[in-house]
């Protein structure tokens, strides 16, 4: 894992701290965790082509951004785009050369998520465009489970307006299950308390495990599949 740090964000964009960031690239830097970009509310313009970032989540907390340039790297679900639709002021995305970016619809669907950009993948956005993608584009689900970078679990609502993060019990819990080591608490950081329906927490519940299988290996997906014979039986 390649992280972005402090040092480097200060060393590239010549500024003194990160909330005063306006303009940072990091081209071919061979990136893989740019969480750091939480702490920069007033980046406008970033370039992060070339390197090997696999979600857009940080993005969420640069409300300023205009210009996002993260062309060839390793989003695989376009589904990630919805986490730039809460970028008001973003006009200019180049995500080709992505995983995601496949498909005769990809144009289209992203112009139906983020209809207020003016250039995508360096080529002008018109309106007529625009109204085709809003009635032509694919239909994306919404992000539902992420792990975060302290490794906690964050559920996402059917709607793009945040996450729900299960609790500290409820995440180690979880993770017990499925053979992985507990979280200590200062690994975690405050969460605000969401009220969930039994059958939504439920839900919510189901779509951590599923998420956190893909970290497992064999020997760990066998205590899993015991486990989860031994609940059957006891129902």
């Amino acid at each position: 894992m390649v992280k972005l740090t402090e040092g480097l964000v200060l060393a590239r964009a010549r500024a003194s701290d990160l909330e005063n960031v306006r303009k940072l690239n990091c081209w071919a830097a061979c990136l893989t965790d740019v969480s750091i970009l939480r702490q920069m509310p007033s980046l406008e313009v970033i370039g992060l082509s070339v390197n090997s970032l696999t979600t857009l989540e940080d993005f969420l907390h640069c409300p300023n951004l205009v210009e996002l340039y993260i062309r060839k790297n390793c989003i695989a679900d376009l589904s990630e785009i919805w986490h730039l639709r809460k970028l008001p002021k973003l006009r200019v995305l180049w995500l080709a050369d992505n995983p995601c970016a496949a498909g005769d619809m990809y144009r289209m669907t992203v112009l139906k998520i983020l209809p207020n950009l003016q250039r995508l993948d360096n080529v002008a956005v018109t309106s007529e465009e625009v109204h085709r993608a809003l009635e032509l584009g694919d239909d994306l689900p919404y992000p539902l489970t992420k792990c975060n970078s302290n490794g906690n679990i964050s559920l996402y609502k059917d709607k793009p307006d945040g996450p729900i993060e299960l609790s500290l019990g409820e995440t180690n819990k979880i993770r017990q299950q499925l053979g992985l080591r507990a979280l200590p608490a200062e690994k975690i950081s405050p969460m605000k308390s969401h009220h969930r329906s039994g059958k939504s927490r439920n839900s919510n519940v189901l779509q951590a495990v599923l998420a956190l299988i893909k970290e497992l290996d064999q020997d760990s997906l066998e205590v899993v599949a015991n486990a989860c014979r031994d609940k059957l039986d006891s129902l």
